[in-house]
């Protein structure tokens, strides 16, 4: 009787074991190439069929307008100037942590520094199952920029929606001004969210 319980009980070890591994293996790796995506995804509004819309925000008045593709990649072009964290000079300062979010469905990636680089935070959000290429689609970047030059603290809030829109508010805290804001919103396969905005 002890020998049958004692196999029940490392056949469920077992089990158990194998099964964490595999959660834990289901993770992502983090070794995501920011900059190169962005790239991709500008250069692929060339090709979106449907129509642009861009919403501008500024000091709580809002304005939209239609867009050609050639106008939606002039707006987009602040993504392509971003700072790549990814270079072996600048990547070590940076701390990576992962989290599931069980509201998205999908894994969060956080790249955070203490140090005084223009990109403080980079959140990548992906898709928790793998494409027919092996690798796990990003669903979203959103990069926090600081610049502080001449007594003017800058800071942009960048976020890029796969195929669908992206994102730019810029804050600006001149010394002695009161905090200027602007929201610039580009929408091309995502119009239901327009409502929530």
């Amino acid at each position: 009787m002890n020998r049958c319980f004692i196999l029940c009980a490392l056949v469920v070890f077992a089990v158990g074991c194998k099964s964490k591994k595999q959660k834990k293996s289901d993770v992502p790796a983090a070794n995501f190439f920011v900059n190169d995506y962005l790239r991709g995804q500008v250069a692929r509004l060339d090709s979106v069929q449907g129509q642009f819309v861009k919403i501008e925000t500024i000091d709580g008045r809002s304005d939209s307008a239609t867009l050609t593709n050639l106008q939606a990649k002039q707006y987009a072009r602040e993504f392509l100037e971003l700072p790549d964290i990814s270079k072996e000079d600048v990547r070590d300062d940076y701390e990576v942590s992962h989290l599931y979010d069980e509201l998205q469905e999908a894994f969060i990636f956080t790249y955070q520094t203490k140090e005084d680089h223009p990109v403080r935070l980079q959140n990548i959000t992906v898709e928790p199952e793998m494409n027919a290429g092996g690798k796990n689609d990003i669903r979203s970047v959103y990069v926090d920029f600081w610049d502080n030059k001449n007594e003017t603290l800058t800071i942009k809030k960048f976020l890029w929606e796969a195929n669908k829109s992206f994102e730019v508010i810029t804050s600006i805290e001149a010394q002695g001004q009161p905090e200027k804001t602007k929201k610039l919103r580009v929408v091309w396969n995502g119009f239901d969210s327009l409502s929530t905005q």
